[in-house]
């Protein structure tokens, strides 16, 4: 190639390159803020504090890719219009290309975004995507010429006025970063601020957690030394109870203090409605700070649980990038391809392991200096699958020689919940003794390896991140965990105490060690905390508030509470297609009492004599009939009322990933 036509090769292919990387900067920040706008602060929340580096990460990889693509496109189209005449960059060939990779780009973000308003179908939805793309091609088409009018003029004009060409090409540049400028600085400085005088709030959850493997609730080996001396400086309440057998609607309850057919999260794809005010919605608006960390799939934006949340990092689903604002094309390019922990390291990578997940804070803790702040981090251990560690094997292998290797591998993998339980409620597994005593003692080792979590937590990451004054610390599980006790297998179809009752331990500034007897649900948690951050309780709220009884020497008031057992699925095969398990149980006064409606059959326990739950007075002599019907008819007042208060739960979107996620898991059929 002569070198002047390979000088007019080199100066056309850099202009059409620097046309697309402005273009691509553009593109990326306009995607963030439709992202963001999209979201209305709920579902992928709006950018604030570090998260322009989500930012700069998009409108650099945008424009690399750009440049990159843009400059092969036109490489051929200077092949081709320089046998036919003078290269002219503003020519109708060249700004189709230029629309139809515009156009491409904007195509892969519209079918990939996770956002459910664009799923929903219908003419309406339609047309507002059709008019989008025709919207973007114009903008794109528009703007390249605009920019490249700028470019074109100096260079065939004289020195000086190529100088001043290429001065404002810089200026709009810059214009471009301010920004991504702006958002670092504001942040900056209001870390800078003073502090408000209000105690950080730590929130840790531990998934299927049975409250009688400490010793603080009955157990006889001590499994968990880090729990235990916490409970001992904690204010812990004796008879707690979850109102769920699973997760997502027992922690919406936790968040919004309300029953799960007041807030409607009830299935696997339901997510909590715009109307239900959440605690971290509330501690927001009271200038905390918030974020989250979770290892279960359960816990996410889509599911409306990030109402209120700055940050929302789900570790199991989703790259660190997603966890500050919209899932953007680099955000999805790097978590599809495994990029990110390949060039950022393990940190990156989507991960249920406890210790993975207290790195994963700990970054997200030093972004989030300054106001106090509200941390819920939900780990993963001890919900099954409970694999065999190396470190516990000694413990394990006793169980292991007594079990077939291909039945200990099922246990371990947590085969029958995943992919049998899930789809039909009455499934019971066909474990003889030694295969039972198999899945308790891989459990129980995951209880010791929830501990060491639970003490690199304590011990490393909350020292090192929170300030004066002292922080509240709660530690509680959603459920528990049951193996056949009464029937059922692992959690989600029963409501027993093996389920139902769970730990509960508040540490906080002031409060001695001291143990709260009476009865508590996940209710009262939310009430609890705005009270210690001396807020006004929300009239809708349906739980107690707990402080009262923290110092006194005093139980919690008897009350009559209601426990929801309720989960709706699809399953297509079976008929009809739609089925759920449902269940009711009430703790009021000595009794306990619990109706399967999936089987129709009642339970009435005494809640002191009988804590295993072993003496089902259903059906004894008389004296038992009257306390019974009184028990099932508070029980069908305080359902019917929860119904009444209902909220319409939000659209159940989950996105092509997650839902990738949740089905390897065995959470979707």
């Amino acid at each position: 190639m002569a070198p002047g036509r390979l000088k007019d090769y080199g100066r056309f292919v850099g202009e059409v390159a620097a046309v697309s990387c402005v273009a691509g900067v553009l593109a990326a920040a306009g995607e963030y803020v439709l992202g963001a706008a999209l979201g209305d602060g709920r579902f992928w929340g709006p950018p604030r504090y570090f998260f322009q580096i989500l930012l700069g990460v998009e409108a650099l990889w945008v424009a690399f890719l750009a440049a990159a693509i843009f400059a092969v496109a036109a490489t051929a189209y200077f092949w081709w219009a320089s046998r036919r005449g003078p290269v002219r960059l503003a020519s109708p060939a060249l700004f189709a290309v230029l629309a139809a990779l515009g156009g491409a780009g904007a195509a892969r973000f519209w079918a990939t975004v996770d956002h459910p308003a664009l799923h929903r179908g219908g003419v309406t939805t339609r047309l507002i995507i059709a008019a989008v793309f025709v919207g973007a091609a114009a903008a794109w088409v528009g703007l390249s010429a605009g920019i490249y009018r700028l470019l074109q003029k100096a260079p065939r004009a004289a020195g000086a006025k190529s100088s001043a060409a290429v001065v404002a090409l810089r200026l709009f540049a810059l214009a471009l970063l301010l920004p991504f400028v702006a958002v670092e600085l504001g942040g900056l400085w209001r870390a800078q601020k003073p502090r408000p005088h209000k105690p950080d709030i730590f929130f840790l959850v531990m998934d299927a957690f049975r409250a009688d493997r400490l010793e603080s609730y009955g157990a006889t080996r001590r499994l968990a030394p880090t729990l235990e001396a916490f409970a001992g400086e904690s204010v812990l309440f004796r008879e707690a109870y979850t109102v769920s057998s699973w997760t997502k609607p027992a922690i919406a309850t936790a968040l919004t203090s309300t029953l799960p057919s007041t807030h409607g999260v009830t299935a696997r794809f339901t997510g909590l409605p715009e109307e239900a005010l959440t605690l971290t919605a509330y501690l927001r608006g009271k200038g905390y700070r918030t974020l989250a960390v979770s290892a279960n799939p359960n816990i996410n934006r889509m599911a409306g649980m990030g109402d209120g949340f700055d940050v929302m990092d789900n570790a199991c689903g989703g790259s660190i990038l997603e966890a500050a604002g919209p899932p953007t094309a680099a955000a999805r390019i790097l978590t599809k391809h495994d990029v990110s922990p390949r060039v950022f390291g393990a940190l990156w990578r989507p991960t249920r392991d406890g210790m993975a997940l207290n790195r994963r804070l700990e970054l997200w803790m030093r972004y989030t200096r300054g106001p106090a702040r509200f941390v819920y981090v939900h780990y993963w251990e001890p919900h099954t699958p409970n694999p065999a560690r190396p470190e516990y094997m000694a413990e394990l292998k006793p169980f292991l020689d007594r079990v077939d290797p291909a039945r200990a591998r099922e246990l371990a993998e947590g085969r029958y919940f995943f992919h049998d339980l899930i789809k039909d409620p009455f499934f019971r597994p066909d474990y003889d003794d030694d295969e039972i005593a198999l899945a308790k003692a891989l459990y129980d080792a995951e209880i010791r390896r929830m501990d060491v979590v639970i003490q690199d937590v304590l011990e490393n990451v909350i020292p090192a991140f929170a300030e004066e004054p002292e922080p509240i610390i709660i530690i509680l599980a959603d459920h528990g965990e049951e193996f056949l006790e009464h029937g059922r297998w692992l959690h989600g179809a029963g409501l027993h105490r093996e389920v139902a009752e769970i730990p509960l331990m508040f540490k906080a500034p002031g409060y001695p060690g001291a143990v709260v007897e009476g009865a508590v649900t996940l209710t009262d948690v939310a009430p609890t905390l705005v009270s210690f951050v001396g807020g006004k309780i929300p009239a809708e709220w349906e739980g107690l508030d707990l402080k009262p009884y923290f110092a006194a020497e005093e139980a919690v008031p008897l009350r009559a509470l209601l426990l929801e057992g309720i989960q709706d699925f699809h399953v297509p095969e079976l008929e009809p297609p739609q089925r759920s398990i449902e269940m009711d149980a009430l703790v009021a006064g000595g009794y306990y009492y619990l109706k399967d409606d999936n089987t129709g059959r009642e339970f009435f326990y005494k809640r002191e004599a009988d804590p295993l739950q072993l003496d089902n007075l259903v059906g004894e002599p008389a004296g038992v009939d009257e306390l019974l019907a009184e028990r099932r008819d508070t029980a069908d007042r305080l359902k019917a009322e929860a119904q009444a208060r209902a909220l319409i739960p939000s659209l159940g979107f989950v996105p092509p990933r997650l839902e990738k996620s949740l089905r390897a898991l065995g959470y979707v059929n």
